[in-house]
């Protein structure tokens, strides 16, 4: 994105556009109200005061005694309902789960707040990156200006050579700091645009898709979300019976025989129990609504994973691109020290020039160096984030 149309998407959006924007698009925000909507489901489940029925049949077969199978004696058909009518413990945990509702809320709400605070500062910086891009690149224009008449004059015999590269010189640190400007307003300009949603259209897709597919957070949500939407859907669906089966096996005292007219010691049973729901006191609807929430949670945390890692690789290009440039400078810098320290050497052997001259050059050449050497670390180190990111080349 050129400095021209950062400039014109901020003036297309007003402050208070994009402070109600970057509210409404917030994937943190979604997440958070995703975790109210769960909040509140915990809350109805965590209510046992709720009334249920439901309606069974336990088919089974037993060579002695009438046993009891999953908690209910063989039947065609039972038709059961309960509520709870008194437990401090279960009151307590009801209580407790209510009040994670507010606590949630008020999470939300101060959420709301930051990003506000964010966008308002965010706005206030590109703002100013637009002024100091502009600003930046009048010292380029001001500077080339300078080393056209230092060439003309050199044309004339009137300097020499070493001015004109000194003159070169400063027309390449201008263009670095000029670019450095550039780089921060785009990439302060594409963090407002994710902020408030809108579309961006920005080069090297084909490196950021493969960064994103290799990044192993957004795996394992892609994997999360596909087993939460399989479970909501289960959630969905209107019929939701509960089948088991059970064996057991029981040798008996002999005292029973009393009891009995046809008594065995070995009392085997096997059935198995199929139980419909009629009405679960809304503990169905919060269980889906439940996991509807978590997978909104799981959605907006993937999108937001999404913003972090595009950002990250436009971090690192920018970082690449800063890296070359300064190395560059560096060189241009190395050289032009070099042949002052020769020139310094040359007026020393003729006697003239200051005493200092020639140290001095060496100090200056010695810096030179140690940039030219943080430079290519610089460089290095950027290339190796790329690599990690997924990208293995760079086009400058």
């Amino acid at each position: 994105m050129s400095s021209a149309i950062a400039m014109s998407v901020l003036m297309a959006i007003s402050l208070q556009d994009a402070i109600t924007k970057a509210i409404a698009h917030s994937p943190e925000l979604h997440a958070l109200e995703a975790s109210v909507a769960e909040a509140k489901a915990n809350a109805t489940l965590g209510d046992a005061f709720r009334s249920a029925a439901s309606i069974s049949t336990t088919p089974g077969y037993a060579t002695g005694l009438p046993t009891a199978v999953l908690g209910q004696v063989p039947a065609i058909a039972t038709v059961e309902t309960h509520r709870l009518l008194y437990d401090a413990s279960a009151r307590a945990e009801q209580i407790g789960a209510a009040s994670q509702i507010d606590a949630v809320i008020a999470r939300l709400e101060s959420r709301k707040r930051e990003i506000a605070q964010n966008v308002v500062e965010l706005y206030a910086r590109v703002a100013a990156d637009q002024v100091q891009s502009a600003s930046a690149q009048r010292r380029v224009t001001a500077h080339e200006t300078i080393a056209s008449r230092t060439i003309a004059l050199r044309k004339e015999g009137r300097v020499r050579d070493l001015d004109v590269d000194r003159a070169n010189l400063q027309i390449a640190n201008a263009k670095r700091v000029a670019l450095q400007t550039r780089n921060h307003l785009e990439l302060d300009q594409l963090r407002l645009d994710r902020m408030v949603g809108e579309p961006v259209t920005v080069n090297g897709d084909a490196s950021l898709s493969l960064s994103m597919t290799g990044d192993p957070e957004l795996k394992s949500l892609d994997a999360r979300i596909e087993a939460l939407r399989r479970a909501v859907g289960l959630q969905h669906r209107l019929f939701q019976p509960s089948i088991a089966a059970q064996a057991q096996y029981m040798r008996l005292f002999d005292r029973y025989r009393r009891y009995y007219l046809n008594f065995k010691p070995d009392d085997f049973v096997i059935g198995a129990s199929v139980t419909l729901p009629i009405w679960t006191g809304g503990h169905r609807g919060a269980s889906a609504a439940r996991a509807e929430a978590q997978l909104q949670q799981l959605i907006s945390q993937r999108d937001l994973r999404k913003t972090e890692v595009e950002l990250v690789m436009r971090e690192a290009e920018v970082d690449l691109a800063q890296a070359v440039a300064e190395g560059d400078l560096a060189a241009r810098t190395r050289a032009i020290a070099a042949e002052s320290l020769r020139v310094a050497e040359e007026l020393a052997k003729e006697g003239r020039g200051e005493a200092n001259d020639v140290p001095l050059a060496q100090i200056a050449l010695a810096d030179a160096e140690d940039e030219v050497a943080n430079a290519n670390a610089h460089k290095m180190t950027a290339q190796a984030k790329l690599l990690i990111l997924g990208r293995n080349t760079y086009n400058p």
